[in-house]
């Protein structure tokens, strides 16, 4: 481990313990613009020499070592996958992206006859772009996330307060996510995005103590999932709410998950075999959420360099997409690359 901070005697443990395991090396480092949730940039991702574990400059005491404990489980569960098998992630391709694509515009049509005031073209072909993608971001994400918060919490008890606290301004961020668009987006997207994170923290809220957790109570959103049952029975007007259904949806989802998940031993001692049996119930996991959601064809299992070169490709495969959608109705701009109508 390569670091001159101080860290405490339980987190370099825990760090140590995973460069054994995986027989590598980490290196943590400061940074004034990291991302708030920490970055791990590791040697199966990335062709780079050492493993390193990023996180905010601000970040001290109990707050930085649930950042690393969380990158460090991470970091086995990829390592664990190379080692044992082939570490994939969901990546996308031109034939994907256009599924994904067409399917959101399809669905979008189904939501804009209902409008009196409809979308302009150029938003609508924004929607379909940014859609796809924060789909694409939230499958490669979702399923890990209680995995590593389940795991850290059982393996690192002195770090749950602050553990716990974080994930409740998590919880909130995530669900302040698209809550401006909700009346521009297709009512079945904004509904699917609720119900990956309400299944995800009332996963989390099951495993983790439930009685401080306690997600519909302590993230102002989710209140409005609070005795939905009662609601329903005083009007059938909320059967009817994006809440609602979120809930429905993310009821089942929460069974998806607990169906995988409860075949993790999260005490169990850490070994490659260990981790690699939980690489591939997240995989498996993951997979039955794409099916629910009916996004089968919309993403490819894949190297993490297939994913890299996809996303550098990224505007050529929305814009094809775009063409066998539109026709002649959009032109690519030669300066930059935008698709406009």
């Amino acid at each position: 481990m390569k670091t001159e901070m101080p860290l405490s005697k339980p987190i370099r443990l825990f760090v140590k313990q995973t460069e054994d395991i995986l027989d590598t090396e980490i290196s943590l480092l400061r940074n004034p613009d990291a991302d708030p949730n920490g970055t791990l940039v590791d040697i199966y991702t990335f062709n780079i020499e050492r493993n390193v574990i990023i996180f905010p400059a601000h970040y001290i005491g109990l707050l930085k070592d649930f950042i690393i404990a969380k990158h460090c489980v991470n970091l086995l569960i990829k390592g664990a996958a190379v080692k044992k098998s082939q570490y994939l992630v969901c990546s996308f391709t031109g034939d994907s992206v256009y599924q994904g694509i067409h399917q959101i515009y399809l669905d979008a049509l189904k939501d804009e006859a209902k409008k009196e005031k409809k979308l302009p073209v150029q938003k609508l072909i924004q929607m379909l772009n940014i859609l796809y993608s924060d789909f694409n971001d939230d499958i490669n994400e979702l399923p890990w996330n209680p995995i590593t918060n389940a795991r850290v919490y059982h393996k690192m008890p002195k770090i749950r307060k602050t553990q716990l606290y974080y994930l409740m301004k998590e919880g909130k961020m995530d669900m302040d996510e698209m809550m401006e668009f909700e009346d521009i987006i297709p009512r079945r997207y904004f509904v699917l995005n609720k119900a990956m994170f309400y299944a995800r923290d009332q996963y989390l809220a099951k495993t983790l103590p439930a009685d401080q957790l306690m997600p519909v109570v302590n993230i102002p959103q989710m209140k409005k999932f609070n005795h939905l049952e009662v609601k329903e029975m005083l009007t059938t007007r909320w059967t009817h709410t994006s809440w609602y259904q979120s809930k429905v949806f993310g009821d089942t989802m929460l069974e998806i998950m607990e169906k995988y998940l409860q075949k993790i031993d999260w005490n169990a001692e850490p070994s490659l075999d260990y981790y690699h049996e939980i690489y591939q119930i997240g995989v498996n996991m993951t997979n039955h959420f794409i099916s629910y959601m009916s996004m089968k064809g919309w993403f490819v299992w894949e190297s993490p360099k297939h994913l890299q070169q996809a996303r550098e490709k990224k505007a050529e495969y929305e814009f094809d997409a775009l063409k066998k959608i539109f026709g002649d109705l959009i032109e690519k701009s030669e300066i930059n690359g935008d698709v406009k109508p």
